[in-house]
């Protein structure tokens, strides 16, 4: 059975329609906290469809333009990331990382908001994180090894911080092109 496709926009360097690009200022605006579950609910099902339809791994608000600290996750294999372990939609009002492992993995990452780039950035193998759910109900989960990866990387977009500003050689930047071709076989 085929994998569904990665977004060939993304794969190629093209923004996907309505997804807010770097070098944007939007994507650096404070974000303000969801306040209701009414409030904060058509922008959940936005993003969810949204996400959905990139075959992407997760998303923020400000990706697509609004300054709410809401972010959604769901992991699901595609021919770019066949490899990667999947995880059911978690949607995050609110999220705030409260404690983390010790050490930090390095390992690749894009960004629909930074289409058709790649890079290692490190992060904290294991994540807790407090956040309201889409029915505004308080939860404490924790996260370990890639969804614990997308998370906080959906989470620094909440900041303004994109995958870029926490790699440690920018030199290693590459195209998703050339990770495919060089770099995903050494994974």
């Amino acid at each position: 059975m085929a994998l569904p496709p990665s977004s060939r926009d993304w794969i190629t360097g093209v923004a996907s329609e309505g997804v807010v690009t770097i070098g944007d200022p939007r994507l650096k605006a404070p974000t303000l906290e969801a306040t209701s579950a009414d409030q904060v609910k058509p922008l959940l099902d936005a993003m969810v469809s949204r996400l959905r339809s990139l075959n992407g791994a997760g998303l923020a608000a400000p990706q697509i333009g609004a300054a709410t600290k809401a972010i959604v996750v769901e992991v699901r294999r595609t021919d770019v990331f066949p490899d990667r372990p999947e995880h059911p939609l978690v949607q995050m009002v609110n999220p705030m990382i409260v404690d983390h492992s010790a050490g930090q993995v390095t390992d690749w990452e894009g960004c629909f908001s930074v289409p058709g780039i790649m890079g290692p950035v490190p992060r904290f193998e294991s994540i807790t994180v407090t956040y309201l759910n889409e029915a505004h109900t308080p939860v404490t989960q924790t996260f370990t090894g890639y969804v614990a990866r997308v998370v906080q990387h959906e989470i620094d977009h909440l900041s303004g911080v994109e995958f870029v500003d926490r790699m440690a050689d920018l030199s290693r930047l590459t195209t998703v092109a050339n990770y495919l071709a060089h770099h995903r076989i050494n994974h």
